[in-house]
C-alpha cells in the first residue's frame, strides 16, 4: 500500500535515463524487459507543492534573478531653496518715504525714498490714525533640514540592473508674524497664535501711571508714548502702480496679520543600468535609460484682522478677517538619461552618478480670497493652470563600504535642479479692485546629505 502523502514513479531499467525528478511514466507491454519489475520509490511531498515545484523555468528564473537583487533605504537631510525676496504685496512706482532709514537702498531721485521691502518702516495712515507701516514678505522664509526617505530596489536581469525607487520628504513650514503685540487673536473659536509682533495701537501718554507717579503698573514712564504701527500691502489700482503716500491704497492691517507657508516635495523614478562593457575595469561607466515623476507644491495662507467703521455708527468700529490663499501644484514627468561612474577597492566603492530629464509639467494655481477690501467685497476663487517644459539636473555623489557578505553601509551627497517651477505666491496680483494670477516660473534645488543601508539577498 502507497504511503499517505507520498507520490509514486518507478524506474524503467533503461540504460542512461535520468530519474532526478519524478516524471509521469505509464507502463504498458511493449515497454516491458525482461526480468522481475522495477520496484516502486515513494517521495514524501510537502501538503502545497506550490507552482515552482519540479524545478519549473518560471520557478527556476524567479530564484536566480532574486538570488541578486538587493534594497536600499536612507536617511534623508535635505534643503529646498528658499522663496527669496518675495514682497507680499505690488511694489510702488517711486518707492516708499523710509522711516529712520538714513541709507537707503535705492533712491528714486528723491531723498527719503527707498525701494519696498520686507520689514521696511514707511509712512502710514489707517483709519485716520498716522504711523508707520512694513510690508511682509518671504525674504526671512527657509525649507532648511527637512527629513526624508528614500527607497530603492535593484533586479539584475541579463545585460544590466531595473531599479526602482522614489523619496519624500516633510513639509517644510514658515511663519510671518505681524500681530497685535497686546492680544491673541481667535476666529471660529480657533487660537490663531497671533501673540507677539509689529502692530501696535497709537497711544499718546501712558494711562497705567497713577497720580503723582512717575512709573505706571506696566512699568513705562508717564511720558511714554507709542506710535501706530500697521502692516500694509500697497496694490497696483488697476494694474498701474502707484506713487505710494501715506493714504494711498493699500491692504491695511491694524488687529492682526500672520502668513503661514507650506512646502512639500515628492518622487519616484525607475531606470535600466546597462552592465559596463568592461567588467573587469577600475573604474565602471555603466549608461542608463528611464522615467522619473517629481512633485512640489505649495500652499501660503495670509490671515489678518482689521478695523472697519460702521455704517449705521460710525463712532463704531468692526472687526473684519480677511483671508488670501494661495496654493500652487507642479507635476513634473519624462523620459531621462544618466551616466554612473563608479570606482571600487576592495571593499570600498565611490561613484558619482548625474541623471538629466526631460520634463513635462503640469501645474495648477489657486486663490482665494475673503473681505480684502472691506466686508463688502465679494470672495474670489481662481485657478490657473498650464503645462510646460520643466527640464530637471540630478547628481549624486555617493560611497559604499561592504559590512558583510550581503550588508553594506552607504552615504551620499545629493543635488537636484529643476526649472520652469509654478509657485502659487509668484503668482498672486495684489490689484485693486480685485486681484488676479499671473503666470511666473523659477527654478527650485533640493541638496543635502543621505545615509543608508544596502541589502543583497
Amino acid at each position: 500500500m502507497q504511503p499517505a502523502g507520498f507520490h509514486t514513479f518507478h524506474e524503467a531499467a533503461i540504460p542512461g535515463q535520468y530519474h532526478g525528478r519524478p516524471q509521469s511514466y505509464q507502463r504498458s507491454g511493449v515497454e516491458r524487459y525482461p526480468g522481475p519489475p522495477a520496484p516502486t520509490i515513494y517521495e514524501e511531498l510537502p501538503d502545497d507543492l506550490g507552482f515552482l515545484y519540479d524545478e519549473s523555468p518560471l520557478g527556476n528564473f524567479l530564484t536566480d534573478t532574486f538570488r541578486h537583487a538587493w534594497f536600499r533605504g536612507e536617511y534623508l537631510l535635505w534643503n529646498i531653496s528658499a522663496p527669496g525676496d518675495v514682497l507680499l504685496g505690488a511694489q510702488p512706482s517711486s518707492g516708499v518715504v523710509a522711516v529712520n532709514n538714513s541709507n537707503p537702498l535705492s533712491n528714486y531721485g528723491f531723498p527719503g525714498r527707498q525701494q519696498l521691502a520686507e520689514n521696511v518702516q514707511f509712512a502710514r495712515t489707517v483709519n485716520g490714525v498716522s504711523g508707520a507701516a512694513i510690508a511682509p514678505g518671504l525674504d526671512s522664509f527657509s525649507n532648511n533640514n527637512l527629513n526624508g526617505f528614500r527607497g530603492t530596489f535593484g533586479l539584475p536581469v541579463s545585460t544590466g540592473t531595473v531599479e526602482l525607487g522614489g523619496f519624500v520628504l516633510q513639509d517644510s513650514g514658515n511663519t510671518y508674524n505681524g500681530g497685535n503685540t497686546l492680544a491673541s487673536v481667535y476666529e471660529s473659536g480657533v487660537n490663531r497664535g497671533i501673540g507677539t509682533g509689529y502692530i501696535q495701537e497709537q497711544i499718546d501718554a501712558n494711562p497705567a501711571v497713577v497720580i503723582g507717579g512717575n512709573v505706571g503698573a506696566d512699568g513705562n514712564p508717564a511720558t511714554n508714548g507709542q506710535q501706530a504701527q500697521f502692516i500694509s500691502q500697497p496694490v497696483l489700482v488697476n494694474g498701474v502702480p502707484q506713487n505710494m503716500t501715506a493714504t494711498s491704497s493699500a491692504i491695511d492691517y491694524d488687529v492682526s496679520y500672520q502668513a503661514k507657508l507650506l512646502t512639500s516635495a515628492w518622487g519616484a523614478e525607475g531606470n535600466y543600468v546597462l552592465d559596463s562593457p568592461d567588467p573587469n575595469a577600475i573604474i565602471q561607466l555603466r549608461p542608463m535609460i528611464g522615467g522619473r515623476y517629481f512633485n512640489i507644491r505649495d500652499r501660503l495662507n495670509q490671515f489678518g484682522q482689521y478695523n472697519e467703521q460702521d455704517a449705521i455708527d460710525p463712532t463704531i468700529n468692526n472687526v473684519i478677517s480677511r483671508t488670501i490663499d494661495s496654493a500652487g501644484n507642479n507635476n513634473i514627468f519624462g523620459p531621462q538619461l544618466g551616466l554612473r561612474a563608479e570606482a571600487m577597492h576592495s571593499r570600498f566603492l565611490i561613484g558619482v552618478e548625474p541623471k538629466f530629464t526631460f520634463g513635462m509639467n503640469t501645474w495648477k494655481t489657486n486663490l482665494d480670497t475673503t473681505n480684502v477690501f472691506g466686508s463688502d467685497d465679494p470672495a474670489q476663487s481662481l485657478t490657473m493652470k498650464g503645462t510646460t517644459f520643466s527640464p530637471l539636473f540630478d547628481v549624486k555623489f555617493y560611497s559604499n563600504v561592504a559590512l558583510s557578505k550581503n550588508l553594506s553601509a552607504f552615504v551620499a551627497y545629493n543635488y537636484i535642479w529643476v526649472g520652469q517651477v509654478n509657485k502659487s505666491y509668484n503668482d498672486v496680483v495684489y490689484n485693486q479692485p480685485d486681484f488676479r494670477l499671473t503666470r511666473n516660473y523659477s527654478g527650485t534645488t533640493l541638496q543635502g546629505l543621505s545615509f543608508g543601508l544596502e541589502l543583497r539577498y
